[in-house]
Formats: structure tokens, sequence, C-alpha cells
């Protein structure tokens, strides 16, 4: 149990000082993000090489090379990447927004009821994407700032946690 205290203490300190680091460089911490997701993109890429190789799905030569190439390119062009990043978040939570209008106008439909909710819900994660895509620098640095408090936040918490293991 000692072990595990000083793994949630370390745990802890590491996720504050990344936050640091997010609030003092909250630009250079969309590129880095853009790098990683380029990197996961380049392996699922291979990933699918092989998938092609092992199980001969012909559209697996075709993601893998979308994925490859996206990834590389994230990597190569890390302004860019910074760039798209929140247009990419906004076209999620505008295809999701919509979404759930659609699904609430079928709950409604059947009669069931709340089914306004989801549809309130579908109109703000809409009104929340031409948020984003109207100021995508802004919504960047945003994201990265609210990203900034959450690593603080679960940081102290986890050193908290630490400290409430019991010998």
């Amino acid at each position: 149990m000692k072990n595990m205290r000083w793994n949630f203490c370390i745990t802890g300190i590491i996720l504050i000082i990344l936050g640091v680091l997010t609030f003092r460089y909250p630009v250079e911490a969309i590129m880095t993000a853009g790098f990683f997701i380029g990197c996961g993109l380049i392996a699922s890429g291979l990933n699918y090489f092989s998938g092609w190789y092992f199980f001969k799905f012909k559209r697996f030569i075709v993601l893998g090379l979308l994925d490859l190439i996206t990834g590389i390119i994230m990597i190569l062009q890390p302004g860019i990447t910074g760039f798209l990043m929140p247009f990419v978040i906004g076209a999620w939570l505008l295809s999701t927004g919509i979404t759930r209008m659609c699904a609430s106008f079928w709950l409604g439909g059947a009669e069931i009821p709340g089914w306004w909710i989801m549809l309130l819900n579908g109109i703000a994660l809409i009104i929340f994407a031409l948020l984003i895509c109207a100021s995508p620098l802004m919504s960047s640095i945003s994201l990265m700032l609210v990203l900034a408090c959450e690593l603080i936040i679960e940081g102290i918490l986890t050193i908290v946690e630490g400290f409430a293991v019991k010998n």
C-alpha cells in the first residue's frame, strides 16, 4: 500500500506539471497534441496494411493510405494541424448534434417522454460547433486552457487519493 501511495503522488505531480506547462504554452500544447495524433494515425495506417496482408480486404489499403498520409502531414506540418484541429472537433460536434436531433425527432414520434432534452442537447452541440469553427485559434487555445485546468485538478485529486490510501 505504501508503494501505491507513492504511485498516486508521483502521478499527481506529473499531471500538475503537465497542466502548468499546458497553461504556460497553450500553442505548443496544440502542436504536441497534433504530433501525437499524427503518430497514432501512422500506427493505425500500418495496422490497416497488416489487416490487408492477413485478411485480403482491399478497403484496408485505402484506409491505411489515408491514415498514413494524414499522420505524416500532421507531423510534418504542425501549423496546419493546430489550425485544423478545431475544425475537426467542430465537425465532430456538428455531426453528433445533427444525429441527436434526428434521434430526438424519432423519439418524439414514438411519444417517448423527455425527447425534447435530446433535441436541446443536439441544438447546443450545433451551436458550439459553429462557435468553434468561427474562431479556430481562440477555440484551440481555450481547449488547451480547459485541458490545463483539468490536468492540474486531476493531479491534485490524485495526490489526495495517494494520501488517503491507508497502510
